[in-house]
C-alpha cells in the first residue's frame, strides 16, 4: 500500500471498535517483553535496552540503522542484528509495534470494575463495592468448594459427636455405679480436708500475725530511741512496705499513731486475705467433691442432669458446626479474622482468595451457554421480580459475550500491551530537558511495582506483603488505563493529574 492509499484510507475512516483480547491476542501484537522501567540513556540519547523505548521490541529509532550501527543502510532490510537484536527496516515501524509487560499477578480491568454499570459484578452476581473490596485484598471471596471433602467432613462431625456422647454416656454410668458405694467416704475425705484446711490457715495466721507484731515492736523500740532526732534514711514497716518516717524526718509522737494504725490495718489486712483463701479453698474442696449432696437419689439425678445439659451442648457444637459447613458457597465472603478460622477448621472443603487472581479463577469457571440457559429460565419462569432483574441484567453480559466470542476471564489482564513509543512520545526540549508523554510514567509505575513484586514472589515473602504489593500493582494499572476512576489518582509531582489511556482515547 503506497503513502496515497494510507491517506485515503484514513479520510474514509468511520468508526473504532474496542473490545476484550485474550492474552494469546496481546502476545501475537507484541515484539517483545517490557522489563525495565527506563525509556533513554540521557548520556547518549539512545533508547534503554528492554526499556519503554527499546529498539529490538519497538524498531529502530533511525531509518535502516540497528541500535549498534553493525548494519546500516537498505542493503541490510529485514536482517535482524546478531550483536543488539534489533531489525534493519524503517523507523516508522516505531508507531506501530507493540510490546507487553507480562504480569507477576493478574490485574482486573478497570473499564470493567469501576464503570457503571460494572461488568464484572453483575457477570458474578455481587455488589460493585464487594467487589472492589476483593479486588484490593480487603476481603477473601470464596473461589471453589469440594463436594466430596464437604460430605466427609460432615461424616467425620458425626462420628466425632456419636463417639464424644457415648464416652460421656459410659463416663456417667460409671460414676452413678461408683456413687453409692463411696458416698460416706468420700463425705469423710471432705470433712478431713476441711479440717486440715482450717488447721492449716490457722496456723499460717498465727505465724504471720506474730511476725507483724514483732516487726511493730522492733521500729516502736526505734523511734523511741530515735525520737526528737532525725532519721538518715527512711523507716519502713516491712510487711507492707509502708514508710513510717521519711529520711530526714525528725521522729515525733505522731509517728507511734502512724506505727500503730499502720499494724493494725496490716493484721486486718492478713485477717481478709487468709479468710478470703480459705473460703476459696474450701470452695474448691467443695466443688472437687459433688458427691456430697446427703441423699444418694439426689446426686444421681444431678449427675443425669448434667449429662443431659453437657449432651445438648455438645449437640449444639456440632450443629453449629454442621451449619457452618454446609453454609459455605462459591462468591462468599470473609474478612482476614474469620477467613483464618474457617480454613483452619475446613481449609480441605474450600479454596478462597483475594485480588484479581481469585476473581480470574471464578471467570475461568463459568459455561457462558449454561450460564444463559438458566438465566433465561429465571427470567421466564422466576417469581421474584427483584431476582428477574437481576438475571435480565446478568442475561445481556452474557449474551454480549456469546455473541463476540470473547471469554469473561479476558476481563482481568495477565498480559499488559504496551504501546508503541511514537504514540507517547518523548521529546527534547532546548536546554537539555524532555518532555514526554504521560504514558510513559503511567508505564513506568506499573513496571517498578511489577518487578519489585515479582523479587518478593522469588524471595517467598509473607503473604501480608506479597497481597500488599498485589494490591499497589492493581492500582498502578488502574491508573495506567483511566487515571480518573480511581480514588485517588496519580499525579507527577502532587501537580496535574497524569493522562491516562482512557483520557487519550
Amino acid at each position: 500500500m503506497n503513502r496515497d492509499d494510507q491517506v485515503t484510507e484514513a479520510r474514509t475512516f468511520k468508526a473504532l471498535r474496542i473490545s476484550l483480547a485474550s492474552p494469546e491476542d496481546i502476545l501475537s501484537w507484541s515484539y517483545g517483553e517490557v522489563t525495565k522501567p527506563e525509556t533513554i540513556n540521557y548520556r547518549r540519547l539512545r533508547p534503554e535496552k528492554d526499556g519503554l523505548f527499546c529498539e529490538a521490541i519497538f524498531g529502530p529509532t533511525r531509518d535502516y540503522q540497528c541500535y549498534c550501527g553493525k548494519y546500516k543502510g537498505i542493503r541490510y532490510r529485514g536482517i535482524i542484528c546478531d550483536k543488539c537484536g534489533v531489525e534493519v527496516t524503517r523507523a516508522a515501524v516505531r508507531r506501530e509495534r507493540m510490546g507487553h509487560i507480562t504480569l507477576a499477578a493478574p490485574v482486573a480491568h478497570i473499564w470493567y470494575t469501576r464503570r457503571i454499570p460494572s461488568h464484572l459484578s453483575v457477570l458474578l452476581d455481587i455488589t460493585k463495592r464487594n467487589l472492589d473490596r476483593v479486588l484490593y485484598f480487603a476481603q477473601y471471596i470464596v473461589i471453589s468448594i469440594d463436594e466430596d471433602a464437604r460430605q466427609r467432613a460432615l461424616k467425620r462431625i458425626d462420628e466425632e459427636e456419636q463417639a464424644r456422647i457415648q464416652r460421656m454416656e459410659e463416663a456417667a454410668r460409671a460414676r452413678m455405679e461408683e456413687l453409692e458405694a463411696r458416698i460416706d467416704e468420700r463425705k469423710r475425705a471432705q470433712e478431713e480436708a476441711v479440717a486440715e484446711l482450717k488447721a492449716s490457715f490457722e496456723e499460717e495466721l498465727n505465724t504471720r500475725t506474730e511476725k507483724i507484731l514483732a516487726e511493730a515492736k522492733r521500729l516502736q523500740e526505734r523511734l523511741e530511741g530515735m525520737m526528737g532526732r532525725a532519721t538518715e534514711s527512711p523507716i519502713v514497716f516491712a510487711p507492707t512496705d509502708t514508710v513510717i518516717v521519711e529520711a530526714e524526718e525528725v521522729v515525733s509522737r505522731d509517728h507511734y499513731a502512724v506505727l500503730n494504725a499502720v499494724a493494725q490495718d496490716a493484721l486486718e489486712a492478713l485477717e481478709k486475705e487468709i479468710e478470703r483463701r480459705q473460703q476459696e479453698a474450701l470452695a474448691a474442696v467443695s466443688e472437687e467433691q459433688p458427691e456430697e449432696l446427703e441423699d444418694v437419689s439426689q446426686i444421681m439425678a444431678q449427675v443425669q442432669q448434667e449429662l443431659g445439659e453437657k449432651v445438648a451442648i455438645i449437640r449444639r457444637h456440632y450443629g453449629d458446626l454442621r451449619e457452618e459447613l454446609l453454609g459455605l458457597a462459591e462468591l462468599q465472603l470473609f474478612n482476614e479474622q474469620r477467613y483464618r478460622e474457617l480454613r483452619q477448621r475446613w481449609g480441605q472443603v474450600f479454596k478462597a482468595g483475594m485480588g484479581a487472581e481469585a476473581i480470574y479463577e471464578l471467570l475461568k469457571k463459568i459455561d457462558l451457554q449454561a450460564l444463559s440457559d438458566e438465566l433465561w429460565h429465571e427470567v421466564r419462569f422466576g417469581r421474584s421480580a427483584q431476582r428477574r432483574k437481576r438475571a435480565t441484567r446478568r442475561l445481556r453480559v452474557v449474551k454480549a459475550l456469546l455473541k463476540s466470542r470473547n471469554r469473561p476471564e479476558w476481563m482481568i489482564l495477565t498480559v499488559l500491551p504496551v504501546l508503541p513509543p511514537e504514540l507517547r512520545p518523548m521529546v527534547q526540549l532546548d536546554g537539555g530537558r524532555f518532555a514526554t508523554s504521560d504514558l510513559n510514567d503511567l508505564y513506568r509505575r506499573v513496571i517498578n511495582r511489577n518487578n519489585r513484586l515479582k523479587r518478593l514472589l522469588e524471595l517467598g515473602a509473607p503473604e501480608v506483603i506479597i497481597n500488599n504489593e498485589k494490591r499497589m500493582l492493581q492500582e498502578a494499572v488502574d491508573s495506567l488505563i483511566d487515571n480518573s476512576q480511581r480514588g485517588k489518582s496519580m499525579s507527577r509531582r502532587g501537580r496535574r493529574l497524569l493522562k491516562s489511556l482512557s483520557d487519550l482515547l
